[in-house]
């Protein structure tokens, strides 16, 4: 009776081990959100003190050519005083999402050094603001709204 527990206890153990491990590899799974919806949802989150950028904004700030993505879209800052901004972009494979990011993170780099020593409200957004790197989106919330952008960003994917 013992043997019987013990190698059901193990193969149930090896079940579970190999769906985590399935799972683990398989990854989050890509988003079907069409670019246009992902757009209207955190537009809702857009900062007073932003606006729609351009193509030509994307690349002086971010050094992004949206050509290289199925979408992309910045809510710029309406003021170099000001900090608040937005970014979201749609991937075309999953493997542009780190070079997305390190793009990001130069801007974002950019900005603490702009506003180190006297920026103290700027510098402390951009130290809460938000990186989300997911299979096929990337978003980039600087901002007091920042944390409610993402949870609307993740429940819409």
């Amino acid at each position: 009776m013992r043997t019987k527990i013990t190698l059901a206890s193990r193969t149930i153990l090896i079940v579970l081990l190999v769906v985590f491990i399935f799972q683990t590899v398989a990854g989050a799974k890509p988003s079907q959100t069409k670019f246009g919806d992902m757009q209207k949802v955190i537009t809702k989150y857009q900062s007073k003190n932003t606006t729609l950028g351009t193509n030509q904004t994307l690349k002086r700030l971010y050094k992004i050519n949206p050509s290289l993505y199925e979408g992309a879209v910045v809510f710029a800052p309406n003021s170099t005083m000001d900090a608040n901004e937005m970014l979201l972009v749609k991937l075309k494979d999953k493997s542009q999402g780190e070079q997305v990011k390190a793009l990001i993170e130069a801007r974002k780099k950019t900005q603490l050094n702009t506003f180190k020593g006297y920026g103290t409200i700027q510098t402390d957004l951009l130290n809460k603001s938000i990186i989300d790197v997911q299979p096929n989106y990337v978003l980039y919330v600087v901002g007091e709204n920042a944390q409610k952008a993402d949870e609307a960003f993740r429940k819409a994917l």
